[in-house]
């Protein structure tokens, strides 16, 4: 009795080393991407007007009208809000203390993202550069992306709160991996090796590669992580009861 409680123990106390580490990773993953995210943001002052010796719009004077030019600017002033209201829905998700204004926020980023980022997204898509390959890529992150979210809406609205929280975490991945392009795209161009062949690849991998790593690694925890995790919440909604 007193070993199998020993191993326990021992095993609790490496899975809570295990978090703690993974928590780290995260942080300083959100520390790179956010960077990443403001560098995109300053950028932006080369787009009012447009300036075609900037980085995406470089070559793209004779497309750049009509339909897609409307669809860029929606697109670089709504992505952002998308990806900040998704990061508020990430933060104060399962909190009673934010249940209202969770909800609240989760309506206002279903409209956004189904209605403006997606549609705008698949106007931008079809000029993408390096051709139909990388077109496919980004035609296929916005489906997934309406796909995500119309799943975490839907099972949220049947009350099953994991599953949505998982659905919901996919949405926010997958809304956050055009910084992952950028960063993939800024070292393509520090090593030399940036090629159409290598953008074409980037519309995929930078979607498809942290979509992957959540499935495997975050979606379904194993039984006696799952098992702590519980308590953790048991002990959380306990004190904001208290």
């Amino acid at each position: 009795m007193a070993q199998t409680i020993n191993r326990d123990q021992c095993d609790d106390g490496k899975l809570r080393r295990r978090e703690i580490l993974t928590r780290m990773l995260f942080w300083a993953v959100v520390v790179v991407l956010l960077k990443v995210f403001l560098s995109i943001v300053v950028e932006y002052r080369r787009y009012f007007p447009a300036d075609f010796e900037s980085n995406f719009l470089s070559g793209r004077r004779h497309s750049f009208t009509g339909g897609y030019r409307q669809a860029f600017y929606v697109h670089i002033l709504s992505s952002p809000v998308a990806l900040g209201l998704a990061t508020f829905l990430m933060i104060s998700g399962g909190k009673k203390r934010w249940r209202v204004l969770h909800r609240f926020v989760g309506r206002i980023q279903f409209a956004l993202v189904l209605l403006v980022v997606v549609p705008s997204g698949m106007v931008m898509a079809k000029d993408a550069y390096a051709g139909p390959t990388s077109a496919a890529g980004f035609v296929s992150l916005n489906v997934a992306t309406a796909a995500c979210l119309v799943m975490a809406v839907w099972r949220a609205r049947g009350r099953k709160f994991v599953a949505h929280r998982r659905w919901a975490t996919r949405s926010f991945v997958l809304l956050a991996s055009p910084l992952l392009l950028r960063l993939i795209a800024g070292a393509a161009i520090v090593s030399g090796l940036e090629s159409e062949r290598s953008y074409q690849l980037n519309s995929w991998i930078s979607w498809l590669i942290p979509l992957l790593i959540y499935e495997i690694c975050f979606a379904y925890p194993k039984p006696r992580q799952s098992q702590l995790v519980n308590q953790d919440k048991v002990r959380v909604e306990a004190g904001e009861s208290g």
